[in-house]
């Protein structure tokens, strides 16, 4: 009984072992893959980083005002109070 079981085991623990093998080789293949791919994506991400260190103050995204919000949070609870 007791030798069934470290079989048992022993199966086990090797079919989690080639799993997980297969896993790792399957993920080192994908980022082979993509090699060109991510280079390309970090290339522009610092151009995007540097172009926005660039931005003037006269560029900067409007704000909307507090008080648009405080109006609109009013009408919406003013509605929803009524129906």
């Amino acid at each position: 009984m007791l030798w069934e079981g470290f079989k048992l085991m022993g199966v086990g623990m090797a079919t989690v072992m080639l799993f997980l093998l297969v896993m790792i080789a399957c993920i080192e293949w994908v980022r082979h893959l993509n090699r060109d791919f991510t280079a390309l994506e970090q290339q522009k991400q610092q151009e995007r980083r540097k172009s926005s260190k660039t931005l003037t103050k006269s560029e900067a995204l409007p704000t909307v005002p507090v008080e648009v919000f405080a109006a609109a949070i009013t009408t919406f609870e003013s509605d929803k109070n009524t129906s």
